[in-house]
């Protein structure tokens, strides 16, 4: 049986709440729907559902044994088929929405950033199966995986954006998108040669974000061959550079603590699923950085 506490899971719930409204999610979705649960206790109910990394009917049983209905003030917990539904039905953008609102409770301004790439996977095959199978030479069955960028600040080690797919869509050009989202933000950006563009560095630029980003020994396409590599290669600061480990740190703790795989079925719901991960990761990472504050501050 896990036991909660009363007081993290409620500065858990205060938190999410500051989210939506900063994010302006409304609590009801039409003015004739039902009030019985509403959006924003639905939606601390899915964040804190990846926070335990369980499954939706062990989660329901979790908070009933627990009593989160008194804290929430409801008479039960929802069915486990409509924390799904809400999933289902909410659009990935809102979710992405509530990553990018977590910045504003550290008030995080000219940032030092790095992007990366990873993976979480859609099956979770046991290490004794693939053990044995390797053994008898049986092939094993493949692992297909849901592609997320994670833009996070060096500093704090938080997630500033993110960016899922589960098709071949390009890591290169998912750059822009994500930098504009939060440009008022930034102030360095640092990224390995994948990213490697005359066009990437020009949007940066052009946001007055410094681009970190070394250039490729031998360029793919002809533009990159017309790019003057040498001036770049000589303003490329390797001290600065060295510091883009530190997203490697916060991919392996995002998967330690919440998983490294996920359990739906449909691929808008583990992209979705991903996107929980990482509200769950943030509100975690907030709670404790602001006590860390209270005291340490005078």
């Amino acid at each position: 049986m896990i036991v909660l506490s009363g007081i993290k899971v409620n500065s858990f719930y205060q938190l999410v709440e500051r989210l939506c409204w900063l994010s302006g999610v409304k609590n009801t979705s039409h003015y004739h729907s039902k009030k019985m649960y509403g959006n924003i206790r639905l939606a601390f109910l899915v964040c804190y559902k990846e926070k335990l990394n369980v499954s939706y009917r062990r989660f329901v049983e979790i908070c009933n044994e627990n009593g989160i209905q008194r804290m929430l003030c409801i008479k039960r917990i929802p069915h486990f088929t409509t924390l799904q539904k809400f999933v289902q039905r909410t659009p990935k953008a809102l979710f992405e929405k509530l990553v990018r609102a977590c910045r504003k409770l550290l008030n995080l301004k000219d940032v030092e950033a790095s992007i990366d790439g990873t993976g979480f996977s859609n099956t979770n095959p046991s290490h004794y199966y693939i053990r044995e199978s390797a053994k008898q030479k049986r092939p094993v069955e493949v692992k297909n995986y849901t592609k997320t960028l994670f833009l996070a600040d060096n500093k704090t080690k938080l997630i500033l954006n993110v960016k899922t797919f589960s098709d071949n869509t390009s890591e290169m050009t998912q750059l822009k998108p994500m930098v504009s989202e939060i440009a008022n933000a930034l102030k360095t950006l640092i990224a390995d040669k994948g990213y490697d563009s005359a066009s990437n560095r020009k949007h940066c630029i052009s946001y007055g974000i410094k681009p970190v980003i070394p250039v490729r020994q031998y360029a793919r396409t002809r533009a990159q061959a017309r790019e003057p590599s040498k001036r770049y290669k000589q303003q490329l600061d390797k001290q600065t550079y060295n510091r883009r480990a530190l997203i490697e740190s916060v991919n392996s703790a995002i998967k330690r603590t919440l998983g490294s795989y996920v359990c739906s079925r449909r691929a808008d719901n583990q992209q979705k699923q991903v996107t929980l991960k990482a509200i769950a990761y943030n509100i975690e990472h907030i709670g404790r950085t602001i006590k860390i504050r209270l005291f340490i501050c005078p």
